[in-house]
């Protein structure tokens, strides 16, 4: 790294810098994964024609929590499903646990990647 100019060391800090983002996505999904809880929906969904769907739903403690549920479409809302099943936490829900899993292990697959090919660049520059 020695044979970097200034500029090229800034610019190699800022990018390995930014694809630390993704990890923090990663970190984010495992935590959703082990921190939420199998619950039902409360009340009617609704969901936009062509954005998320929003609802509520009742934690342990009885907490109540809202937000966005991601993995259903426009179709629960005009079927006016109740009790749909969903794993949550205080602000966010997702109908497949699995899905936070499969997310975080490609966020940080590709954080990695990012960070190897960015030291890579680097080595064979100097």
């Amino acid at each position: 790294m020695r044979g970097l100019r200034p500029w090229q060391r800034l610019v190699m800090s800022v990018c390995l810098c930014a694809l630390m983002v993704p990890f923090w996505f990663a970190a984010q999904s495992t935590h959703r994964f082990t921190s939420g809880h199998r619950t039902k929906t409360e009340g009617p969904v609704h969901c936009a024609w062509d954005g998320p769907c929003k609802g509520s739903w009742l934690l342990p403690g009885r907490q109540q929590g809202s937000g966005e549920i991601e993995g259903l479409t426009f179709a629960a809302d005009e079927e006016v499903l109740l009790d749909i099943p969903v794993f949550a936490g205080r602000d966010w829900a997702v109908t497949d646990r699995s899905g936070l899993l499969a997310r975080a292990i490609v966020e940080a697959l590709c954080g990695a990647i990012g960070v190897v090919a960015v030291l890579w660049v680097a080595w064979a520059r100097s």
